[in-house]
């Protein structure tokens, strides 16, 4: 099969992540070594929304117009293999970004230090469900992670733990919650109901190839995998099985992509690029909520 073609949005970015589509042609991108917040336009203009520190990992749009950033503290990966670490690091928390302010809306996350939040999405019941991947920048001694739930009057609570390295997340059509567990190749799912914890989580599929990191579906229930060590996109039905795999450009590291404007939005981390490929999809309509409060 032929690869879809694509474009070069914006170039130059500090290892993007977390894209978020804000119509009309635009996208935000968290800049994981930028340590900001960034629109970037259809013609490749890039507007600095706010100054994050740390490391921001994703991000998601509320309903208020804010924009929310799960952020590491200060940890990213490197073209060299190494790691990245911000010059002030913190432990990682959830903030929101709103008229060039930025505010902490959850810290203190549950369970032992350190905190490394890595993607969020909002659920149906407008709590913000975030990953943690916990310690992964030492996976001699890797530790499980979990996902909290962040209500409207910032109170957070565990909701699962998830060990080898929980990671992209988002809710299906089916109203499940599916999580990719970086380091089994597995996109895990977990019925919801609200209130309550998520108890055992199904194999919903595993990936051929690459590490499943951050994931978006489309309007007809396909979901889109970026898997950012395999240098491709894995596209999967709503009953698990693989129906496409989209290449990208060796050395990229696709880590995140959302759907917006009929294009499927790819961040290329290792390359500090947005790019966008003409599927003629749209999006799965996103759940959004809305978080009170927080220390700027």
């Amino acid at each position: 099969m032929t690869a879809p073609a694509f474009r070069i949005v914006a170039d130059g970015l500090g290892f993007p992540e977390g894209p978020t589509h804000l119509g009309d042609g635009a996208v935000a991108v968290v800049e994981m070594q930028g340590q900001r917040l960034a629109r970037v336009d259809e013609d490749g203009t890039t507007t600095v929304l706010g100054k994050l520190g740390g490391g921001p990992n994703g991000s998601a749009l509320g309903r208020d117009g804010a924009l929310y950033v799960a952020n590491n503290g200060g940890l990213s990966a490197t073209r060299s293999g190494g790691y990245w670490h911000a010059p002030e690091p913190f432990d990682g928390c959830v903030q929101r970004v709103a008229g060039g302010q930025v505010s902490v809306v959850a810290a203190g996350l549950p369970g032992p230090p350190p905190h490394r939040p890595n993607d969020l999405c909002f659920g149906p019941d407008g709590r913000l469900y975030v990953t943690d991947s916990h310690n992964w920048e030492d996976l001699r001694n890797l530790r499980p992670g979990r996902i909290a739930a962040v209500a409207a009057d910032g109170a957070v609570t565990q909701v699962a733990e998830v060990p080898a390295m929980p990671n992209g997340i988002a809710f299906g059509p089916d109203g499940r919650l599916y999580v990719a567990q970086s380091l089994t190749r597995s996109i895990l799912v977990f019925d919801w109901t609200p209130g309550a914890s998520l108890g055992d989580p199904k194999v919903f599929a595993k990936l051929p190839s690459g590490s499943p990191d951050g994931m978006c579906f489309d309007s007809g229930g396909d979901l889109y995998v970026c898997a950012s060590v395999g240098h491709c996109v894995h596209v999967y039905d709503a009953g698990g099985t693989l129906k496409q795999t989209i290449d990208v450009p060796a050395g990229a590291q696709p880590t995140n992509c959302c759907i917006g404007d009929g294009r499927l939005y790819v961040t290329f981390s290792m390359t500090g690029r947005l790019a966008a490929y003409e599927l003629a999809i749209a999006p799965l309509p996103l759940y959004q909520g809305a978080i009170d409060g927080g220390n700027s």
